[in-house]
């Protein structure tokens, strides 16, 4: 099973260390997953939750004893996934010309319109996480951990001379990490408005100063 227990478990749901039961919590999470794709969380009801996995509302409870644990389950296993799909340019390799880097850069967008649902689940947990100090705290320790990825690959880049050398690698990732999920949540609400050949010849523009 995909890992939906976090490590701190006082946030996590309830493990209840048997094959059947760990089963029984990713069907749960993972229609919780859905309706709040669907929903967004305004519409998130736990009844709903157990009718769609095909079991009772106690027995939702055994497994995640209040709303508060199925949620921070769904944060848990999003995360995860974004992790494993991730392939846009702030975590994958660089590659040796400009060609191959908007290559990298686009395969962000493709990712968009394979895994929609799963942006929109990431949007919807980034705006809670403002009035839930649990999951502001999973969503800060992935974003230092995707910036440190980001800032890696930037400093590779300008040790082998294939980005400016002026380069503030600190300030240069925290933008790539805001563009990219800004990207994002245009694509979700005017796909239209993208550009996305332009932008990305831009953001290769801005990285080799060429």
């Amino acid at each position: 099973m995909r890992n939906v227990k976090n490590q701190d478990a006082k946030i996590g749901p309830i493990n209840k260390h048997t094959e059947h039961g760990e089963k029984k919590e990713e069907e749960l999470v993972l229609a919780a997953f859905d309706l709040i794709a669907a929903r967004g969380f305004e519409g998130l009801r736990t009844r709903d939750v157990a009718d769609k996995a095909g079991v009772t509302v106690a027995t939702l409870h055994y497994y995640f004893p209040t709303k508060e644990h199925l949620i921070r389950g769904v944060m848990t296993i999003a995360m995860e996934e974004f992790r494993k799909r991730r392939t846009s340019f702030p975590d994958a390799p660089l590659r040796e010309s400009r060609t191959d880097l908007r290559e990298v850069l686009q395969a962000r967008q493709h990712q968009m319109s394979e895994t929609p649902k799963l942006f929109i689940v990431l949007l919807e947990l980034t705006a809670r996480a403002s009035r839930d100090p649990a999951i502001k705290a999973i969503m800060r320790e992935s974003d230092s951990n995707w910036r440190e990825s980001i800032s890696s690959n930037l400093r590779e880049g300008v040790e082998r001379g294939k980005f400016r050398q002026d380069m503030d690698i600190p300030a240069a990732a925290v933008f790539l990490e805001a563009l990219t999920r800004g990207r994002s949540m245009l694509a979700l609400v005017n796909p239209d408005a993208q550009l996305d050949d332009r932008v990305d010849a831009e953001i290769e523009r801005w990285l080799t100063g060429k």
